[in-house]
């Protein structure tokens, strides 16, 4: 089985950073908790305006309990309203000679 890599990014709606940057990360610590959480980093932009977060799940089923977590499903109830978009790529790690 194959570590699954998630790159997600999201850019906050004029005037919402602040408020998007505290709902962001919040979902830092309880993440890394999960079972099956290789790695979750955030990233934000010079800006401030937008975010890049790179993760590492040791399957795709831990990756899916973890995107029915509490800390997920608060998010989801404001992301619209705090950001013009949220994208996520879905992907295996590829390493030399596969």
């Amino acid at each position: 089985m194959s570590t699954l890599i998630i790159i997600g990014s999201a850019k906050a709606k004029p005037g919402k950073a602040d408020e998007f940057r505290v709902v962001l990360k919040s979902l830092l610590l309880p993440t890394l908790a999960e079972e099956g959480c290789l790695r979750y980093e955030m990233n934000e932009s010079e800006d401030g305006q937008s975010w890049v977060f790179t993760e590492l799940w040791e399957s795709r089923a831990l990756w899916d309990r973890h995107m029915e977590s509490p800390q997920l499903a608060r998010y989801k109830a404001v992301v619209e309203e705090l950001s013009e978009y949220w994208t996520i790529f879905r992907g295996h790690m590829v390493r030399p000679g596969t």
